[in-house]
């Protein structure tokens, strides 16, 4: 198994079916440690992030990114994911210290999310106005519903299963990823009555992670009835944030002197700080003068 976050792509030789699967170990334990995340933020944003990376890469567009929001009536609050088809993904949880544990001492994520809201996803593709859809939550357990979503905005059946296995101690991100299964047009009703019974008595997707098997081997045992082909891989998913201080500094620019005085005399500098990757940006008083001075 590659050490890199990867992706692999298969579809069933009799065109039935096609299947993307992700391992994110590595960025969902760098979101973890970036936002300082509670064992229940780190799941629920770990399967989000499998879930926007999955439904990227559904996408026939060869650049732009989706985000991914779920927002429920939990204690989580929102939930925001954006991916790219170039590998990269970042999101953030609203309330990332909130946990939320079972009888049994789990992670309780559908009590975190909550099962009344919805979820949208909007998709940029940097030419033309961005593609904007929605549908309630069913679950608040992610996949389920984003399989929900699948089913009535894009008429799709699916299959998806995801997950994020954590260092009980520590919480460290020890396995996390997913995988899609999707119907073909003209699929017949005996494959997909096939595919069905065969989902239900295989072991949850961070499970079968744990016990070693790579994604081809996954995708394998989930389409066991299936010939498949695997037909692409990319090695190299990374959390990645396009913030920066030059971005920063730019909106600061935007605000008016009026705006900039009230900043050096309530504060004395700017500071800002990203929702996305908690990097945090300062504007001293210094600069903020010299921003009235060119508007002058």
């Amino acid at each position: 198994m590659p050490e890199s976050d990867y992706l692999v792509k298969a579809i069933s030789k009799n065109g039935a079916f096609r299947a993307i699967a992700v391992s994110i170990n590595n960025l969902s334990e760098e979101a973890r440690q970036k936002h300082n995340l509670s064992h229940t933020a780190t799941v629920a944003l770990g399967r989000t992030f499998a879930c926007g990376i999955l439904l990227c890469y559904t996408l026939k567009k060869t650049k732009g990114h989706l985000t991914l929001k779920i927002k429920g009536n939990g204690p989580l609050g929102g939930i925001i994911v954006d991916a790219s088809n170039e590998g990269t993904v970042r999101g953030y949880v609203n309330h990332p210290q909130v946990e939320c544990f079972d009888k049994k001492g789990y992670v309780d994520i559908d009590k975190a999310v909550g099962k009344t809201g919805y979820i949208h996803v909007s998709y940029d593709a940097e030419k033309g106005s961005p593609h904007h859809s929605s549908s309630e939550l069913v679950s608040g357990e992610i996949a389920k519903d984003i399989v929900h979503y699948l089913a009535i905005s894009e008429q799709i059946p699916s299959y998806i299963s995801c997950g994020v296995y954590l260092d009980p101690d520590l919480g460290k991100v020890l396995q996390a990823g997913g995988i899609l299964i999707q119907t073909m047009p003209g699929t017949k009703d005996k494959d997909l009555n096939v595919l069905e019974e065969a989902v239900s008595k295989i072991d949850p997707f961070s499970i079968l992670l744990r016990s070693g098997f790579t994604l081809e081997q996954i995708i394998k045992k989930t389409l066991a009835n299936f010939e498949i082909e695997i037909v692409s891989e990319f090695e190299g998913l990374c959390f990645h944030c396009g913030c920066s201080q030059e971005r920063f500094e730019s909106a600061i620019t935007s605000l008016d002197k009026k705006e900039i005085k009230e900043i050096i005399k309530e504060v004395g500098y700017a500071e800002g700080r990203c929702h996305f990757c908690s990097s945090v940006y300062m504007v001293s008083k210094e600069q903020l003068e010299l921003l009235i001075k060119r508007q002058s």
